[in-house]
């Protein structure tokens, strides 16, 4: 009977660490027990650390908060979800040979081709290859393939998405990572993440969309026939929204401006009665709250629009029918969805909502954990894997294959 695993999930943002430790149960099931937050207090921006020390100890504190609370002081498995500005995906096909005398395909044929699709991206020297992600296999006669190993083939094409980052930027998250002491941490690209958490396995299957609005980026992964086609960054998040109100309105500083946005802000102004205004403290001075919402709507549109023609880049336009999901803290922002149901012209456009986890709902329903929470159930579900095709090779056709 499997043994119950402690699994620790990481999200690095550039407003705060995120960390979650959850329980793999003998069942499967999975059952978040800790939870912790730290400011890297600018340590870390847009992907990258800055300031080593900052970043490290931000690390170490929503580790031990996370770890405290769960009653927990040590872990089977760690996943870090890590995105950033400088992260980029593209599509690549390849083809070889099938030549084995009865043309059966192995797990070997199958990394072979992966590995001469990847070898055809041009990467610049300091880059690194986070993910190489299988899409597609076709053999001669028979087309979209999702695991060719064990069919027959004379020849094999595979089309794969791989993810790359410069080299430095994942070292520095690594290096970090071993000073907070998580030794054996693995990285993931956060829309994977993301989508772990928030989609169905119906949904992305039948095309979905998930948009994750940062603090100074939005990520966003196009999924199709369940797995990722179509990756972006766009560099837009949550603070400009909020600069832009104080730059527009002088609501009396960056924090003033975000808790003005959180309280009264809409993406809606046509929802907000003309008459209504919003007192500024401080200054005793009243501010129209439709002119609020004027100065989000059309920051909102700007996005919402550049995750449209990213969309539309794809070609996947009409197989998009799993919906369109938004996380992270910017997701928050009151009508967005609405809007964004009127501008991406998609039926379906949900507030992301974590899928599969149970326990403490300061994180699972939580819209800021959604990647954390993501990396954590990839792992679960990676581990439980592993431990299936241990118990088939151990089982009793295993036993009879050993014999001979």
């Amino acid at each position: 009977m499997p043994q119950r695993a402690v699994l620790l999930g990481l999200d690095l943002g550039a407003s705060k660490v995120v960390a979650v430790v959850a329980v793999q149960e003998e069942d499967g099931t999975l059952n978040v027990t800790g939870t912790g937050q730290a400011s890297p207090q600018g340590g870390f921006t847009q992907g990258q650390i800055t300031d080593m020390d900052l970043c490290t100890r931000a690390i170490v504190r929503a580790v031990e908060e996370a770890m405290n609370t769960a009653g927990q002081t040590k872990v089977d498995g760690i996943r870090v979800a890590v995105d950033g500005i400088q992260f980029k995906g593209e599509n690549l096909r390849d083809s070889i040979t099938i030549s084995s005398g009865d043309k059966i395909i192995t797990a070997s044929d199958r990394d072979r081709v992966l590995e001469q699709a990847t070898n055809g991206c041009k990467l610049a020297k300091e880059e690194l290859v986070l993910h190489r992600i299988p899409q597609m296999f076709h053999i001669k006669g028979q087309r979209d393939i999702r695991n060719p190993v064990g069919m027959f083939g004379e020849s094999l094409e595979a089309e794969v998405r791989i993810i790359v980052a410069p080299s430095p930027v994942i070292m520095n998250i690594n290096l970090a990572l071993k000073n907070a002491g998580l030794h054996g941490a693995e990285l993931m690209y956060s829309p994977l993440a993301s989508a772990e958490a928030v989609l169905s396995r119906e949904d992305r299957e039948n095309g979905a969309v998930v948009v994750d609005i940062g603090e100074h980026l939005t990520h966003l992964g196009i999924f199709l026939h369940g797995t990722l086609f179509h990756s972006a960054v766009i560099p837009i998040g949550g603070m400009h929204f909020t600069r832009d109100l104080e730059i527009t309105k002088h609501l009396g500083g960056i924090a003033a401006s975000e808790r003005i946005k959180i309280r009264f802000g809409t993406v809606l102004h046509a929802h907000v009665p003309a008459e209504e205004s919003v007192e500024l403290e401080e200054e005793g001075r009243l501010v129209s709250r439709r002119e609020i919402a004027e100065v989000l709507q059309a920051r909102a549109a700007e996005l919402l629009n550049l995750v449209l023609a990213e969309m539309g880049r794809t070609g996947l336009m009409h197989e998009i029918h799993g919906g369109v999901h938004l996380v992270g803290g910017g997701a928050l922002l009151t009508h967005l969805a609405i809007l964004a149901q009127t501008i991406l012209g998609r039926p379906r456009v949900v507030l992301g909502r974590i899928l599969g986890v149970s326990g403490l709902p300061q994180a699972t329903g939580n819209p800021y954990f959604v990647n954390a929470l993501g990396a954590v159930k990839s792992l679960a579900r990676d581990m439980t894997e592993t431990r299936g095709k241990q118990d088939r090779g151990d089982g009793f056709l295993g036993r009879i294959k050993k014999m001979f």
